[in-house]
This record gives structure tokens, C-alpha cells and sequence, in this order.
């Protein structure tokens, strides 16, 4: 009995862990004002509700999106300062933006074609970030 019990929260917690989940690649333009420099990035996104998610992108760190009219995204990201980096290369950046995403499609897997702009407060280094975003996701 104990191991159906086990079974049956198991299955019910991966219901909602694989549920909204996606996965993204991004080319970032920066620096638009100097010569434009070009990275790229990678994250995940889980879907909390119709109008929220949460996730993680490796240019802007912890990230929550919220719908807004219009069919646009309201982008808020976080990195926390790291203490052991004496070059305050990864010093503590907020970043706020809008997203738009352009084409959805799939059954299955989708897919989605997306454009992000960000504005990156960090101390009195303020940026700009410009990407095109290619999403997967269940």
C-alpha cells in the first residue's frame, strides 16, 4: 500500500513539474551605442500559471515573465553579486524589458520564434540587450 501511495505523489508532483516547461537559445546584441557586440545565451522557463513564469537565462540570470497587453511579456531578471570576484565582473544587475514573441507552432514540442529587449541596470554601468530567441517547449 505504502508503495502505491509513493506511486501515486510521485506521478502527481512530475504532472507538475514537466508542465509548462521550456528551453531556449538567444543571440544578444549589446553595446548598440559603441559598435554592437554579439553573445549568446541559453535558459529554461516554467510555465506557474496562463500569465507567469519563472526561469533562468545565462545573460540575465533568475528571470519572471508576466503577460502585458498586446500579446508582449514583461521581462524581470536578477544576478546576486559575487562575492569572490574581485574584478566585480559578475557584480549584482537588475534588468526589466518587454518580449514579443513572433511565431508559435507545433503539437508536440513547440517551437516559437521570439524578439527581447532588456534594459541592464549594473551600478552605473546601465545597458542595453537586443535578442532573437528560438524556444522549445512541452
Amino acid at each position: 500500500m505504502k508503495m502505491i501511495k509513493n506511486i501515486a505523489v510521485v506521478a502527481f508532483a512530475a504532472s507538475f513539474m514537466f508542465a509548462g516547461v521550456g528551453f531556449h537559445m538567444a543571440n544578444n546584441y549589446t553595446d548598440m551605442d559603441d559598435g554592437v557586440n554579439i553573445a549568446s545565451s541559453y535558459g529554461v522557463t516554467y510555465d506557474l500559471n496562463g500569465q507567469t513564469s519563472v526561469g533562468w537565462d545565462s545573460t540575465l540570470g533568475m528571470m519572471m515573465y508576466f503577460a502585458a497587453p498586446g500579446g508582449t511579456s514583461l521581462r524581470l531578471g536578477w544576478v546576486a553579486d559575487d562575492p569572490a570576484d574581485d574584478l566585480d565582473a559578475t557584480a549584482a544587475k537588475t534588468s526589466m524589458g518587454l518580449g514579443f514573441t513572433w511565431w508559435n507552432g507545433g503539437d508536440g514540442l513547440k517551437t516559437s520564434i521570439s524578439t527581447n529587449y532588456d534594459y541592464i541596470m549594473q551600478g552605473a554601468l546601465n545597458s542595453t540587450n537586443l535578442s532573437v530567441t528560438v524556444g522549445f517547449g512541452f
